[in-house]
Order: structure tokens, then sequence, then C-alpha cells
């Protein structure tokens, strides 16, 4: 298929976030196996908006097998759609090195895409976790503590000082302690841990995970709301 574009060879392949912008955990966890999904990407599309909607197909398969009682293929695919998620990242990286006609609505759309993607269904799955484990009520309060964790992570336009204050904490209290222990990234309740979290619930089929996730979202929501606020 002829392409207008070269592709680096799969070692050179290197469009991960940095180090120091990216969870801190990713370079351990689902960075590594995603460079294999980017770098296979690019070899049919550049549109990373389309392996975008990788992630919430994911989500759903995910749902349907967790109603099949396939625990274990349920926690990989949750893992599975974290890949995803960040390989389109890589994807829309790759992208900007060679296509620099790219205006800046075009890539403020792909940012939304990429949000979006990962918390369209996500949340029915953190639900059928805990309700198909026999537990409604848990599992509907880790969906709603997970849409408020987020929602109040993402908008910023209700908190215009947030990226400020993040900046200011990621450099200050957590800025010392990633010093001190030679941690690199950001550190907190990320996306990816997140998904660490539900993904080792499914596997051993326990509510305790969705308890230990619903104690840190509901004290996390709280904790920013105060700072965003003052």
């Amino acid at each position: 298929m002829k392409r207008g574009y070269e592709i680096p060879r799969l070692k050179d392949f290197n469009f991960s976030k940095s180090r120091d912008k990216g969870d801190f955990l990713a370079p351990f966890t689902n960075r590594p196996i995603s460079k294999f999904f980017s770098w296979f990407f690019v070899h049919f599309t550049l549109c990373a908006e389309f392996i975008a909607l990788l992630t919430p197909i994911i989500d759903s398969l995910t749902i349907f097998v967790i109603y099949k009682g396939y625990w274990i293929v349920a926690a990989i695919l949750v893992e599975l759609s974290l890949i995803a998620d960040s390989a389109d990242g890589e994807v829309a990286r790759f992208r900007a090195t060679i296509d620099k006609k790219r205006t800046p609505q075009q890539n403020a759309f792909g940012a939304y895409m990429d949000s979006m993607a990962g918390v369209l269904i996500f949340p029915l799955v953190i639900f059928a976790a805990g309700y198909f484990m026999g537990n409604l009520l848990l599992g509907l309060l880790t969906m709603l503590s997970f849409l408020l964790l987020n929602l109040s992570t993402a908008n910023s336009y209700i908190f215009p000082n947030k990226e400020k204050k993040s900046k200011s904490l990621q450099q200050g209290f957590l800025g010392r302690i990633k010093k001190k222990l030679h941690i690199r990234g950001v550190v907190g309740f990320t996306g990816d841990i997140q998904k660490h979290v539900i993904a080792l619930a499914l596997l051993f089929k326990t509510t305790i995970f969705l308890w230990i996730y619903l104690v840190i979202a509901i004290l996390l929501v709280l904790i920013k709301l105060y700072i965003y606020r003052k």
C-alpha cells in the first residue's frame, strides 16, 4: 500500500508522552505495549480519532463478557482499552510530525475525542462490575464517583485556576515527594490508575477494589472542590 509518509522502525517509534507529563506508572504498564499497537496502526491510518473509537467499543465488549461471567477476560479488556487509549495519542503525535497543515480546531477536536472516548462507556463497565458481583448500590455509587471525579478534573471552566493549582501541587508538596523517591510523571489517582483498580476488581471478582475506588474518588472530589474553589 502506497503511503505519502515514512514510518520509523519499531525500535525508533517513540511518540509516547514525556515521562514528566504522563502518568508515573504508564512507562511500566501500558506504554511499552501501546507502542506496538501504535506502530501497527500507522501502517493503515493516521486518523487518531478513529483509533479513539476503539476504546468505547472495547468497553462495550467488556460489559458483555462481564454479563457472561468471564471475569478474567473482562479484566484483560479493561487493560486493553487503556492501551488503545494510549495508542491513539501516540498516533496523533506521530501525525503531528508529518502533517503541518492541521488547524488548532482540528487538534482541539482530536483532544476532545480522546478525552470523551475514555469516559463514554467505561462508567457502565464499573456499574456492571458491581451489579453482577451482587451489589447494585455499590456499582451505582462507584460509577457516579467516577463521573464526579473525572468531571471535577475536566471542567476547568468551572474552576479557572485549575491548571495553576494542579501545577502548583505537582511542583510543591507532591514534587518534593517525587524528588525524594526519584519518581517522574504525574502522581495521583489518574485515569490509568483508576482503570487498573477496576481491572483488579474484575480479575479477582471482588468488591473490595470497588470500595477502595469509591472511597478514594469521593475524598479526591472533595479535596479538588476545596482546592479549586479556594
